[in-house]
């Protein structure tokens, strides 16, 4: 079997197997030679060298005024994938102490869930506003940044501008599309935010959460909206957040970083 595929069955991606097989043949080289060397466009080569560079695989410098990649101890793939494993029994952990709840959640029926539909763009906006009224001290929430900001772009008055002088706290999932810039966005109070590539995780909708609300949103094509009451849904969905939050923390692009 050849090294390419080797090298996906442990972990990397295609390309992430294609720039460190173009390492392990060059020994180092710049970004540019390895866009050549492993047939990838520019723009993906940065994400992948950034992303191969968290997972500690491979080293950066400066050589002559340029920058230079090369491979780490090839024996750093077995450490990485000692880590995932303890990473794995972690989230197995949270898992089996979160079961219990999670099966009193779906047998629950006591509890009914308050539920609330909005369409259009006058829909969204009206969810936009229950969110400041509601006045959480904080709220996660994962979105596609590039339609978010498409659909509603920041402005001085917008519904951001308000979540920063109440001073909620949050915590956000931004899933970008690497081929385009990451466009600006303004940060809420304390704001934490993580990213993660669109081509991981093609998530197109958004989910928010805050107090014991649950908000579902789709503004790709047609706006539509949902809000859920009840406290079991909504840490039903801060469980699934603070997994994805984990995973979200190796992909850091450099737009992100400058």
């Amino acid at each position: 079997m050849s090294l390419l595929k080797n090298l996906q069955k442990i972990g990397l991606s295609e390309k992430e197997a294609r720039v460190y097989n173009a390492l392990l043949e060059s020994g180092e080289a710049t970004a540019q030679e390895l866009t050549i060397r492993a047939d990838i466009n520019r723009a993906t080569t940065y994400i992948v060298l950034e992303n191969l560079l968290q997972r500690g695989l491979v080293n950066r410098w400066h050589k002559k005024k340029k920058i230079v990649f090369s491979l780490d101890s090839p024996r750093q793939i077995l450490e990485l994938l000692e880590k995932q494993k303890e990473d794995v029994e972690v989230k197995i952990k949270i898992a089996k102490e979160m079961l219990p709840e999670l099966e009193m959640f779906q047998r629950v029926t006591g509890e009914k869930a308050k539920v609330r539909f909005f369409e259009g763009r006058e829909g969204i906006k009206m969810i936009q506003k229950d969110l400041l009224h509601s006045n959480p001290k904080s709220m996660d929430e994962v979105f596609n940044i590039n339609y978010a900001l498409k659909q509603f772009p920041a402005s001085k008055n917008d519904h951001r501008q308000n979540l920063i002088k109440k001073k909620i706290q949050s915590r956000s999932i931004a899933v970008y599309d690497p081929k385009i810039p990451i466009p600006k966005s303004p940060l809420l109070y304390k704001e934490q935010r993580r990213y993660l590539p669109q081509s991981k995780a093609p998530f197109n909708a958004e989910f928010v959460v805050y107090n014991n609300k649950t908000v579902i949103l789709s503004i790709k094509g047609d706006y539509m909206g949902v809000i859920i009451e009840n406290k079991a849904v909504a840490d039903g969905f801060r469980f699934l957040f603070e997994l994805a939050w984990q995973g979200a923390g190796k992909y850091i692009p450099l737009e992100a970083k400058n």
